[in-house]
């Protein structure tokens, strides 16, 4: 019997992926960490790369975006209390939330040139290429 290393790291990640979703389950989705709890894609379309991330529940100015290096960094914090008197009935809730990502960007952006669009709970940047990087080939 050969064993196959490739085989038991599927069989693990599919142990994580079951205990995360029993977190969710519970409504304990936010103490799973920030890497597999927010979905991130990154799109190329040729003359830009769009970066979509699912962040519900955030206002606009709790979030922050900068690059690092080649990396788009993506963070927020949200702290959110409710207090509510009514009567003999008395409720106060607190719910906290971080996103942090760091994603890998390609070389040849123009950072200085990207845009940021926050609707829905879903935020989206558009990163255009820089001309030098487009490569053109003539076909002879």
């Amino acid at each position: 019997m050969i064993l196959d290393p490739f085989e038991e790291l599927k069989r693990i990640q599919d142990r994580i992926n079951r205990l995360f979703s029993e977190f969710e389950k519970f409504g304990l989705r936010d103490i799973a960490p920030a890497g597999l709890s927010t979905p991130v894609d990154v799109i190329d379309e040729g003359d830009v790369v769009k970066v979509v991330i699912d962040m519900p529940g955030f206002k606009k100015e709790d979030i922050e975006i900068y690059v690092e290096g080649n990396d788009l960094v993506v963070r927020a914090t949200r702290k959110e209390e409710i207090d509510e008197k009514k009567g003999n009935y008395i409720r106060k809730e607190r719910r906290y939330g971080e996103v942090y990502r760091r994603i890998p960007i390609p070389e040849g952006l123009e950072v200085e040139k990207a845009k940021a669009n926050y609707n829905n709970g879903v935020l989206e940047i558009v990163i255009p290429r820089s001309e030098k990087s487009r490569k053109k080939i003539e076909l002879g």
